[in-house]
């Protein structure tokens, strides 16, 4: 049995968690607004791991490509809600402008939620790309 959805059911479950955690520590982030996308986006986050562990019976992929989507999904997904909640805890407002606005925050906290950011969305895209031809590959 490939461990790899049972794996994903969890990672989700715990983001999932977290998520929840964060909502009632809203009123004491520095940017309660930044709170509240990082508790939207990890209950989303969580929820997307759980489809992906529920699709993972149809893709067709090599045992080391479905690691790698497994990781990119996972680590993309847990580095944008981490980077949320650091904007929400430091103030940051240069990755997230709209979210942020009125706040600033020091110049590495501003390059580390960026970094985070950034990394996590390629990485949560690439992984999407491979679920998509995984499911393409599947269909055959």
């Amino acid at each position: 049995m490939n461990p790899i959805p049972h794996q994903l059911l969890i990672s989700g479950t715990v983001l999932f968690l977290l998520s929840l955690l964060i909502g009632f520590a809203l009123p004491a982030v520095a940017n309660p607004r930044m709170g509240v996308s990082a508790h939207v986006a990890g209950i989303q986050s969580g929820l997307t791991l759980w489809a992906l562990g529920l699709m993972w019976q149809y893709m067709a992929l090599p045992a080391g490509m479905q690691r790698a989507t497994q990781l990119l999904a996972v680590l993309g997904l847990y580095a944008v809600f981490a980077s949320l909640l650091l904007a929400a805890l430091w103030g940051t407002s240069r990755a997230t402008p709209i979210a942020g606005a009125g706040h600033q925050a020091s110049f590495p906290r501003e390059v580390t939620v960026t970094t985070l950011l950034a990394s996590g969305s390629i990485a949560s895209v690439v992984a999407i790309a491979l679920v998509l031809r995984g499911l393409w590959m599947g269909r055959a």
